[in-house]
Parts: C-alpha cells; structure tokens; sequence
C-alpha cells in the first residue's frame, strides 16, 4: 500500500503539468495555451522522430524529454524573463526534482536524466535541449497562424542565436514556412 500511495504522490505531481499553462504563451496573451505536459509529451514525440538520424540514444533523449520539465510540477514554468537567475531557477529545480524522486522505484535514475539535461554536456543532453526549443518554435509557428492577432515575433528573434545543431536544416525549414506568406 505505501508504494501505491508514493506513486500515487508522485503521479498527482504530474497531474499538475497538465494544469500548468506555459508561462511565455500566457504572458503574450495566447488563447487556450498549451500546458507545460503538451509541450513535453510533443518534445518527447520528437524524440521518438528524429533522434534516429542523430548520433543519440534514442531511449535515453526519450526519456530526457519526457522529464525536463518534471520540476515545473512544483516550482511552476519560470522564463529567461521571470525575476530569477539562472542559478537560482536550476537550483530550485534540482530541489524540486530531489523532492519528486525520493520516493518513487527509479527516482535515481530520473534525477539523472535531469541532472544530465541540465549540464547539457552529453550529446542527449544536448539534442534534447535542442528538441525543447524546436518544440517551441512549432507552437509558435502554429499560434501565428491559428492567432495572427498576437505578436510573437521576440520568439522568432530570440531563438537566432541557438545553436540547432543537427536540428538546424529542420528549424531552418521551419522558420522559412513561417515567414513566407499565407493566405
């Protein structure tokens, strides 16, 4: 009954990523925003799509999408713009990510990925920190269309000095279909 009740504590920690709408999108005045467990759940997704043609562990860049943003559950969706430092932002994350983890089978593991995602100095890391941003930039790209009223445009700013990586030719595609004209 007690590994019922953690995962249950647990899983109701998860739960509020599908509550918890995306700091950036709601700031810029998006209608119906995506929450913080759709933007992990696509991230995810391509993962599963586009690690093949990279050299990554696929499992593992799966696995890092599915968790990066697992500490939002507790400490919320805090932004470059938010009053916080980067040090500040990581160590309260990490301290949420402990706390999430201490009581499930796997925590260690999850801690891990997380730890790994942070440092960002494996090539898992790397890509899937990729991945977090490329994400975005679609649900930009498709808030633009769907809500042409909004501006958006320090998105597309913003993100010029990312370095894709090997997710370059796919951003570069994507930001050309952005800024073509549509009808």
């Amino acid at each position: 009954m007690e590994r019922f009740n953690e995962l249950a504590r647990f899983m109701g920690h998860v739960s509020n990523l599908k509550k918890t709408e995306r700091t950036g999108w709601v700031r810029r005045g998006i209608q119906n925003p995506e929450s913080v467990a759709d933007h992990s759940f696509r991230t995810a997704l391509m993962a599963m799509v586009l690690s093949n043609k990279s050299d990554v562990n696929q499992n593992t860049v799966i696995k890092m999408a599915l968790i990066h943003d697992l500490a939002e559950s507790l400490v919320g969706d805090l932004t470059p713009f938010d009053t916080i430092t980067p040090k500040e932002k990581s160590h309260l994350e990490e301290e949420a990510f402990k706390k999430l983890c201490s009581d499930i089978d796997n925590g260690d593991e999850l801690l891990g990925l997380f730890r790994e995602y942070e440092e960002g100095i494996t090539p898992e890391a790397r890509f899937t920190k990729r991945l977090d941003k490329l994400e975005m930039m679609f649900q930009a790209h498709e808030y633009n269309q769907d809500q042409p009223n909004v501006d958006l445009r320090s998105f597309w700013t913003h993100i010029q000095t990312f370095d894709f990586g090997d997710l370059q030719e796919t951003y570069n595609a994507l930001e050309a279909d952005h800024n073509k004209p549509h009808s």
